[in-house]
């Protein structure tokens, strides 16, 4: 299988991303394991995996499904630390607004001290919970995005998954 089109893509904090489109009509739902992806080295298999599971949770039926493949270039230590201070941020953020309400829902039912414990106890393992949901990147990584679409039926859905190889 072929893919329809494919170009780069120059992402944000400037990884770039290898981008292929393909168009997977109902009898070729078979030769997803043979895609061609000509960037991907060491992980084709596990990418061509993932590709089928997706087509699969898709049950696109007798629809074409549109597919595309994002495999970005091994990033550098640079890229990996700002990815990371991105992660931080994200859950100090997710950790404070979680606080917040916990604060304000306890302050006004049990008093103020109360609530300023539980603000903080919540926002401690909101924070800890969100910081474990991200995953932390490393020197070499390969981000892996792939995301499908099918029209029809009852409307158009879509789905997406993104792992690191």
């Amino acid at each position: 299988m072929q893919a329809q089109r494919t170009y780069q893509v120059i992402a944000h904090h400037a990884i770039i991303f290898d981008v292929s489109e393909f168009i997977i009509q109902p009898g070729e739902c078979c030769q997803i394991r043979q895609a061609g992806l000509p960037f991907v080295h060491a992980g084709h298999y596990q990418v061509v995996e993932k590709m089928a599971e997706l087509y699969d949770r898709m049950q696109a039926g007798e629809r074409p499904c549109h597919m595309t493949v994002a495999v970005s270039r091994p990033i550098s230590r640079q890229q990996g630390d700002i990815l990371n201070q991105q992660r931080q941020r994200v859950s100090t953020v997710v950790g404070w607004l979680a606080g917040k309400a916990g604060a304000s829902v306890a302050g006004p039912l049990a008093g103020t001290p109360v609530g300023a414990i539980t603000g903080g106890a919540v926002s401690v393992v909101a924070g800890w919970a969100m910081l474990r949901s991200i995953p932390t990147f490393h020197v070499g990584d390969v981000l892996v995005s792939l995301s499908a679409k099918v029209h029809g039926g009852i409307g158009p859905q879509t789905s997406s998954l993104m792992f690191i190889m």
